[in-house]
C-alpha cells in the first residue's frame, strides 16, 4: 500500500481512461453547459484520479475520481487530461472512495491546509503539491482558498459553493464575499457570472482607492517603453521617474490567475523542487 501515496502526475488521452467497474450503479453527473464553456477556453479540466488497469498495452487507467471532469473534457473537445496515477489502490480501497457522498473528491479546504502546513514546516509551494499529486498551479489555487472569509469557507466545506464559485471569491472583501456567496446559495449563479461580478467589484474598488489621473509632461520614450512592457507581459505596466535616475516599475493585474501567468512569464519559481 505504500505506492498508494506516491503518485505519479500524468497528461493522459481520454480513451485512455475507463469508468471503475466498481462504481457504484446510477446515471453519470453529467457537466453543465457553463462547466463545457469554460474548459474549451481554459483548455483543461480539473485533475482526475486513476488506478492502472493491469496487463493493458498501451496503458489503460481505470477512474477512481473524477468522473465529471473526464466527461467536461470529452464535451469540450479536449484531447488530454491531467490524471493522478495511484498504482496501489485495491479494489476495496477504490470501493470506498466511489462509495463516498463526492465521489471519492477530497476536501480542498483539507488540503489547503495540508498544503499550509508542509509550506510553514519549510517545504515549497511546488514540493508540498507534488507529495499530495498537485502540480504548481493547483497547489496554489487551493491554498488561496484560506484567504477566504470563514462564512465562506463554511458554505465550502458543507457544498453550498463549489470550488470554482470559491476562487472567484478570492481577494475580495469579507464583506463583498459573504455578499456574493449568499447570492451564490440563492440565485444559483455559474461561476462565470460570479468571476465578472466580481471583476466589477475589484474595478470599483480601484477606481474609488486610486482615480488615474493624466500626468502632464510624462516622457513619450518611457510610455512607449510601457506599451510595448505591457503587449510583452500581457499585464498592465507603469513606469514613474522619481529623480536621479532611479524610479519604479509596477505591474498591475486583475486578479491572481493573472498574477500566477505573469510570474511563470518572468521566471519565477517558489523553490528548486
Amino acid at each position: 500500500m505504500q505506492a498508494a501515496h506516491k503518485p505519479e502526475w500524468l497528461e493522459l488521452e481520454l480513451d485512455r481512461l475507463t469508468l471503475s467497474p466498481l462504481r457504484p450503479k446510477g446515471p453519470l453527473a453529467q457537466p453543465a453547459p457553463d462547466d463545457i464553456r469554460r474548459a474549451r477556453e481554459l483548455g483543461f479540466v480539473d485533475p482526475i484520479t486513476a488506478r492502472p488497469t493491469p496487463d493493458t498495452g498501451p496503458a489503460r487507467y481505470e477512474i477512481v475520481s473524477g468522473e465529471k471532469p473526464w466527461l467536461t473534457a470529452q464535451k469540450a473537445g479536449l484531447a488530454t487530461v491531467s490524471v493522478r496515477v495511484r498504482p496501489g489502490l485495491s479494489d476495496a480501497d477504490v470501493a470506498r472512495l466511489l462509495a463516498s457522498p463526492d465521489g471519492g473528491a477530497a476536501d480542498p479546504l483539507r488540503e489547503a491546509l495540508a498544503l499550509r502546513a508542509r509550506v510553514r514546516g519549510g517545504a515549497s509551494v511546488t514540493r508540498a503539491g507534488a507529495e499530495r499529486g498537485y502540480p504548481r498551479v493547483v497547489a496554489s489555487h487551493l491554498l488561496r482558498l484560506l484567504r477566504l472569509d470563514p462564512a465562506v469557507q463554511t458554505a465550502l466545506a458543507g457544498g453550498r459553493l463549489t470550488v470554482g464559485h470559491a476562487k472567484a471569491l478570492v481577494g475580495l472583501s469579507p464583506a463583498h464575499q459573504r455578499e456574493l456567496g449568499a447570492r451564490i446559495a440563492r440565485d444559483g449563479l455559474s461561476v462565470r457570472h460570479v468571476e465578472r461580478l466580481a471583476r466589477d467589484l475589484r474595478a470599483g474598488a480601484r477606481a474609488r482607492v486610486e482615480p488615474v489621473t493624466a500626468e502632464p509632461g510624462d516622457d513619450p520614450d518611457s510610455r512607449r517603453l510601457e506599451r510595448r512592457l505591457s503587449e510583452h507581459l500581457g499585464v498592465p505596466v507603469r513606469l514613474r521617474a522619481c529623480g536621479g535616475g532611479s524610479g519604479q516599475l509596477t505591474l498591475g493585474f486583475g486578479n491572481l490567475d493573472i498574477l500566477e501567468g505573469l510570474l511563470d512569464r518572468l521566471g519565477y519559481r517558489d523553490g528548486t523542487d
